[in-house]
């Protein structure tokens, strides 16, 4: 009927932003204005797990590492984790890492360094793993104006590129994306897996 064409044409009309790139989202997407931190992902190294305590874990791996500096890694999937690398020598390396026991498979097991004071450091569990290190010089600030299931849309200074991965932490949520479509300041992002939306609208404000 004339009614819903015209009510079509005024639907894709509306609400255009400026220097924005048309929406092609098959999901809806929320309004949101979210601090964030992106790695924008220059490739992968293998990774080795050899061991694991309560505060983190030893691995080895071919990656140029720096000490002090995140480490974004994953085991299966796309499932990402950030540590902080502590020491490297040579191939091998250790990290910091929070709950890495959990992560690691070892979560009903029992640290005896966790309850006796005096041990200074913490007791460490074979745990022969395998993953992949996103490999990145630095993170940059973001900020993530609309998301859906499916992405967001960024405002993001650091020149990106169509088809190029990124890794996206919103507080202690790491999402792995890849670029969609770039426009000036801002980048659309296509998250490798499907993403709870209100979850991450409300787990920070800008």
């Amino acid at each position: 009927m004339l009614v819903d064409r015209l009510k079509a044409l005024f639907d894709a009309g509306k609400r255009a932003v400026p220097g924005e790139m048309p929406d092609r989202r098959a999901d809806p997407r929320r309004r949101v204005s979210l601090d964030a931190m992106v790695l924008p992902v220059s490739g992968y190294a293998d990774l080795r797990i050899v061991n694991a305590s309560r505060t983190g874990f030893g691995g080895e791996t071919t990656a140029c590492l720096q000490a002090a500096r995140p480490l974004f890694f994953c085991l299966e999937g796309n499932r990402f984790h950030q540590g902080t690398v502590r020491w490297i020598r040579g191939r091998t390396f250790g990290a910091d890492l929070d709950n890495a026991l959990g992560i690691l498979g070892h979560s009903d097991d029992v640290d005896p360094g966790y309850l006796v004071s005096h041990t200074t450091r913490a007791l460490r569990y074979p745990a022969e793993r395998t993953g992949r290190i996103a490999l990145g010089s630095v993170c940059h600030r973001a900020i993530v104006h609309d998301i859906s299931q499916s992405g967001m849309r960024l405002d993001f200074e650091v020149r990106l590129a169509v088809g190029q991965e990124v890794i996206v932490c919103l507080d202690d949520h790491l999402l792995l994306a890849t670029v969609r479509w770039c426009a000036n300041r801002m980048a659309g992002i296509e998250t490798a897996e499907r993403i709870q939306t209100l979850r991450l609208a409300y787990a920070n404000r800008a």
